[in-house]
């Protein structure tokens, strides 16, 4: 996706319930896996989590480390590193968080994305994960559903458009079980439903608020 440098307004929630299901949270290292300008980071950071951010966009990193140096902080660290090939070690965090990153990746991508999650978490380590729910109910989006997936291939993508009407990028809205069969490999401690607005459009969705623990053998 293109950036024009700016702060995105986002909608989807802060990672609060991520704070609350972890106990001693100031000793566990957590992942913001599409971390933007760091919004869920200073949030997480806050909270007393030692926090590293990555995205794919270099403008919003350097947004981010600007935020960063304006706030004195140095605890953070914000890399500019592809979710699909992280630049970490395995086993070497206690929880990953991916707020709406999974919607704007290719439906080819996404496993290998959940491997990488999957791959730097340490043994029961959690992953947090807030997603765009397939939302028939509001018509707006069952229009799209129907008119986009001529252009995305994919029933419940929908397509991000300029005014010239060249296409920016997709946006994947899952059914649940698409999202559950992608984390097989997890246990789903908690899987919320809750309503999320789209911060191009404005218009409501459902949105998914999920909690996974790393299976062990």
């Amino acid at each position: 996706m293109k950036s024009c440098g700016k702060i995105k307004p986002y909608t989807i929630p802060l990672p609060t319930r991520l704070v609350d299901a972890i106990k001693d949270h100031s000793k566990k290292s957590v992942l913001d896996v599409g971390c933007g300008y760091g919004r869920a980071c200073f949030f997480l950071h806050e909270k007393g989590f030692k926090v590293f951010g990555v995205d794919v966009d270099r403008a919003q990193v350097s947004l981010a480390q600007e935020e960063k140096k304006s706030r004195r902080v140095e605890e953070l660290a914000f890399l500019l590193n592809d979710a699909a090939n992280l630049c970490f070690p395995d086993s070497c965090f206690d929880a990953v968080t991916m707020l709406g990153v999974l919607t704007l990746s290719s439906k080819s991508q996404r496993s290998q994305l959940v491997s990488e999650v999957d791959r730097v978490l340490k043994a029961h380590g959690h992953v947090f994960i807030e997603e765009f729910g397939r939302t028939w109910e509001n018509p707006v989006y069952a229009q799209r559903y129907r008119k986009d997936v001529k252009d995305s291939g994919e029933l419940g993508t929908v397509t991000v458009k300029d005014e010239a009407g060249r296409i920016l990028h997709l946006g994947h809205h899952f059914t649940r079980r698409e999202i559950i069969n992608l984390l097989k490999g997890f246990r789903i401690i908690d899987f919320e439903e809750d309503m999320f607005t789209s911060y191009y459009h404005k218009n409501w969705v459902r949105g998914y608020i999920i909690l996974a623990q790393k299976r062990v053998g």
